[in-house]
């Protein structure tokens, strides 16, 4: 039997209003969606610099040494960059979000081999939003049930994902 001993990483791929409020200073924005479209071109220097600073490799260092053995990384549909499926929140727009997620998780699964950890990466933001909630990527909307293309989506970016890591030692599962 394996026992886990984790800890979420929350707010570094989906950002999370209530965890980082102070990127959402002076904006109406209420969710990563909204923050996008509203900051439009500015949004990626200042998401790309909260990438680089609210996790980092110390920190996969400190979990490490703490005991901890699994990272659990929330992260959007829109990791991977466009094209994805369009919701009418993202206004004129159809590719709203910032790229290079996809590189900062690259980066994580090496700081866990690194340091040991597993990895749980976790889509946390479905598009059309799984929950209604800002983590889900977009407050008080939930209609990812209600599209195929959200669902067929979801799924093939799943295994996506499962090709690129299948060979890292740090992942340890992929959810939902």
């Amino acid at each position: 039997m394996v026992t886990l001993r984790g800890v979420n990483l929350g707010s570094w791929l989906v950002l999370e209003k209530w965890m980082v409020p102070s990127l959402f200073v002076g904006l109406e924005a209420t969710d990563e969606t909204t923050w996008c479209v509203e900051l439009g071109q500015e949004a990626a220097p200042r998401l790309r610099a909260h990438w680089a600073s609210w996790i980092t490799r110390d920190d996969f260092a400190w979990i490490a040494e703490r005991g901890l053995t699994l990272v659990r990384i929330p992260f959007g549909h829109w990791v991977m960059g466009p094209p994805y499926p369009y919701h009418p929140k993202y206004g004129a727009n159809p590719t709203p979000f910032v790229e290079g997620g996809i590189e900062v998780l690259d980066q994580a699964m090496r700081w866990a081999e690194t340091y040991g950890l597993k990895v749980l990466l976790d889509l946390h933001a479905a598009p059309g939003c799984q929950n209604g909630f800002d983590n889900g990527g977009m407050l008080n909307v939930c209609e990812w049930h209600t599209k195929a293309e959200y669902i067929d989506f979801s799924v093939e970016l799943l295994g996506r994902l499962a090709e690129r890591y299948r060979s890292e030692k740090a992942l340890w599962g992929i959810e939902l």
